[in-house]
């Protein structure tokens, strides 16, 4: 059977590829003529030049596949409107052209994110039964793309994951923890809700990720209707201090501890979305991940895809973070 992985060329897309082609699939990957192969295997795939963006290029694409992974996004932009243009145009555009040239898809899989739900506003798990509440402009569009999917969920099978944070080797957003930690620094945000001064996070490694992906999309509609939303997250919660300090482990390291207060905090997001908009860059930290930083409780429940899916996430954070950590060691990044 011959599927379309829209995102192809990030750490996820490149991860998903390889089980795919595993499992005996023809992968036809979506990527731009600027797209960097350095985590492909050009041998594995069925290249489709093209654009999310871009209609005719997604009506070609679509064209003949039994399954479409929809991965493609962008995680962070100038503005809301570039948010909106990549993670709700895209998808919409995407969606539509299925409808058009492929309507008796097998199923659709839309790759969104905890952040379309939003935070929880205490350590209760976040599960598939709570309202929305997302609090950025990345999690607004995330939601607004599901919606835009969710329109077609008459005319062929949809199913949409929702994974907290991801890591795991190719992965450029962990390496800057294990960048920091690396060099002898462990900064600590302070919880702002709570009296134990922690912060709370779900994480998941690439490869459980995919491979909820993979059941998401391959169980049959006698198991799940079209248009349901699924957590997929490891079993742990660790704050975030615990997170690095794991990290900290892994390394050999006794990094110096530096509690930084929220205020500061505020003060570096400003700055750098100010200089971003007078250089044209994009920071990591900008006043929209200051809306994701300032929630003390980012976790999510996996119990639904274990109950439905058969979801059994294979690595915990400690064996995750070496099999991170030594992929990093190996290919000379740290």
């Amino acid at each position: 059977m011959r599927v379309l992985v829209t995102g192809a060329s990030g750490f996820l897309g490149s991860t998903l590829i390889d089980q795919l082609s595993m499992l005996g699939f023809t992968v036809r990957a979506l990527l731009r003529k600027s797209s960097s192969l350095a985590n492909l295997d050009m041998t594995k795939i069925e290249r489709v030049e093209g654009d999310i963006n871009s209609k005719d290029s997604l009506r070609s694409a679509v064209k003949g596949v039994d399954y479409v992974f929809h991965l493609a996004g962008v995680i962070k932009a100038k503005n809301e409107a570039e948010f909106y243009k990549h993670n709700a145009e895209g998808t919409r555009l995407l969606a539509e052209a299925v409808a058009d040239v492929s309507p008796n898809l097998s199923r659709f899989l839309y790759v969104s994110s905890l952040a379309a739900g939003g935070p929880s506003s205490s350590n209760k798990l976040r599960t598939e039964n709570d309202p929305d509440k997302p609090v950025s402009a990345y999690g607004k569009s995330k939601l607004q793309g599901e919606m835009e999917l969710l329109k077609h969920k008459q005319s062929y099978p949809i199913t949409i994951v929702r994974p907290p944070m991801v890591y795991g080797p190719r992965d450029k957003a962990t390496f800057l923890f294990v960048q920091t930690v690396a060099r002898g620094l462990m900064p600590i945000i302070s919880a702002s809700s709570n009296e134990e001064g922690h912060k709370y996070y779900s994480f998941i490694h690439a490869k459980d990720l995919c491979d909820g992906i993979v059941k998401a999309a391959l169980s049959g509609d006698e198991r799940i209707t079209s248009g349901e939303v699924f957590y997929v997250s490891g079993d742990e919660t660790i704050t975030y201090e615990g997170f690095l300090s794991l990290i900290a482990e892994k390394l050999n390291k006794s990094p110096l501890k530096i509690r930084v207060p929220t205020f500061a905090v505020s003060s570096i997001a400003c700055f750098l979305t100010a200089f971003g908009r007078l250089s044209g860059r994009v920071f990591h930290l900008n006043l929209d991940k200051l809306n994701e930083l300032r929630p003390d409780y980012w976790t999510c429940s996996n119990e639904k895809a274990k109950r439905i899916l058969g979801f059994q996430p294979q690595f915990d954070l400690m064996s995750g973070m070496a099999n991170t950590i030594d992929w990093y060691k190996h290919h000379g990044w740290i």
